[in-house]
């Protein structure tokens, strides 16, 4: 009962958090006037409590001092792994001038703000040998299907990006937040009904990339 409130109270930071970030985006966009626009892409590996390891490929797109990206996963050519992820920064370096829109081209180093959201799916074996999953008394192994999970994680974090030359730059970045995990390999009888394994847990994240802005 304490985890769920815990959670829940965690949860509905989170909910608040979000919403502050991007009721403030949407005004600091509305009393801005021209803001500097940058393409680019990158790659990232990341780490979690969860998952030991996994790397995805970006597309990103900024405006003034915000940064939106989608990715997906390396392995989504690959049957048991499919990965689909969403990142919202938001840069936290001084303006060089107080009179020109924020201009990310300015900073070589700089620090930012990040939302992210991650839907994956995988075979078991990604899992850390460490992470205990907390078991009912009617969870039973599943023989027939392929021992897979689903999860649905949010985070929120700090990073950091520096620019080595031109418009390439390393960046790294940690955080904390929720996975909602269903276990496939795993099977718990509800009013009975045999239903995959979920659990929500409490994550941390760690994430390494490159990024080139045209």
């Amino acid at each position: 009962m304490r985890n769920r409130r815990k959670i829940s109270g965690i949860a509905g930071t989170l909910v608040l958090f979000i919403g502050i970030v991007f009721n403030s985006s949407i005004s600091y966009s509305q009393n801005s006037g021209f803001e500097n626009e940058i393409y680019g892409m990158g790659f990232s590996f990341q780490s979690s409590r969860l998952i030991d390891s996994r790397m995805f490929v970006e597309g990103n797109y900024t405006l003034g001092r915000q940064t939106f990206e989608i990715g997906i996963s390396t392995g989504s050519y690959i049957a048991d792994e499919q990965g689909f992820l969403f990142k919202h920064k938001i840069f936290l370096n001084k303006k060089m001038n107080p009179k020109e829109s924020f201009n990310l081209n300015n900073h070589r180093f700089k620090t930012f703000a990040v939302y992210k959201f991650i839907m994956f799916t995988s075979s078991a074996k990604h899992l850390r040998k460490d992470f205990k999953v907390v078991e009912s008394d009617f969870v039973i192994n599943n023989p027939v299907s392929t021992p897979t999970i689903n999860t649905i994680e949010h985070y929120l974090g700090v990073g950091m990006e520096f620019t080595l030359f031109n418009n390439l730059a390393v960046e790294a970045m940690g955080g904390a937040g929720i996975n909602f995990v269903r276990n496939n390999s795993n099977l718990q009888i509800i009013e009975d009904k045999l239903l995959s394994q979920a659990n929500t847990d409490l994550s941390w994240d760690l994430t390494f990339g490159i990024n080139y802005r045209f």
